[in-house]
């Protein structure tokens, strides 16, 4: 009797669509927005973050931005770029959140990007990241960046800041800043400081479905040799 490859076909991708649609949120610090977003100018500036539980695999990285006057004279060129770091510097002490250590190895780079120009009356616009195809195993900790480039004179663009805890995950009230001679901790006199950004996450494929795409994987050769 003949496999029926229809049914392994359709296991297969209801198993993969139900891997894709259990994206959990591990990191979510979008509630109570502060008002206020930093400008860092040329420099890039980084938030040190503390993913809550639940799966590593990365799947969408969201973050928010404030923008205005963008495409002064008629000319598109704000740009932005987005990397994540790995906390494996130079050990800098210990403090209330933990040892602190400087970001370091670079695990993802989106490269740069092109800023939209907000359209909502706040200034302010999200962008997200569709991270599924990278297979980005995530850490527990790690500082996220931006550096925005092409922004001109008379155009403003910064980084949204959230005010609370977040929602999941943790955060320090501080954040990086490189500014061409290494990255520097900034505070702010002590008031909470984080970065407008979600990411979620899903769990590791499903060994039923590696299975099943082994089993086509051989009737392919199966089928193939009969012919």
């Amino acid at each position: 009797m003949q496999p029926n490859k229809t049914f392994l076909v359709t296991a297969a991708l209801s198993l993969a669509a139900a891997s894709a649609s259990a994206a959990t949120m591990v990191y979510d610090n979008g509630v109570s927005y502060s008002g206020f977003y930093l400008n860092p100018g040329a420099s890039e500036v980084g938030d040190e973050i503390l993913l809550g539980a639940g799966p590593r695999i990365a799947s969408t990285f969201q973050f928010e931005y404030y923008g205005l006057n963008f495409q002064t004279g008629g000319i598109a060129n704000e740009q932005f770029r987005i990397r994540f770091y790995l906390n494996d510097g130079t050990f800098l002490g210990t403090g209330p959140g933990g040892d602190t250590y400087l970001p370091n190895t670079v695990f993802y780079d989106s490269g740069v990007q092109t800023l939209e120009p907000p359209v909502d009356p706040s200034g302010r616009n999200t962008y997200l990241f569709d991270l599924s195809y990278t297979n980005l195993v995530l850490p527990d900790r790690f500082t996220w960046s931006i550096e925005f480039e092409g922004i001109d004179v008379g155009e403003t663009a910064g980084v949204s800041i959230y005010d609370d805890a977040p929602a999941v995950g943790g955060g320090l009230d501080d954040y990086w800043l490189q500014a061409g001679g290494g990255w520097e901790l900034r505070g702010t006199n002590g008031q909470p400081i984080s970065f407008g950004a979600q990411l979620t996450a899903v769990p590791e494929p499903s060994s039923y479905v590696l299975a099943i795409l082994g089993g086509l994987c051989g009737l392919a050769v199966l089928s193939r040799r009969k012919r």
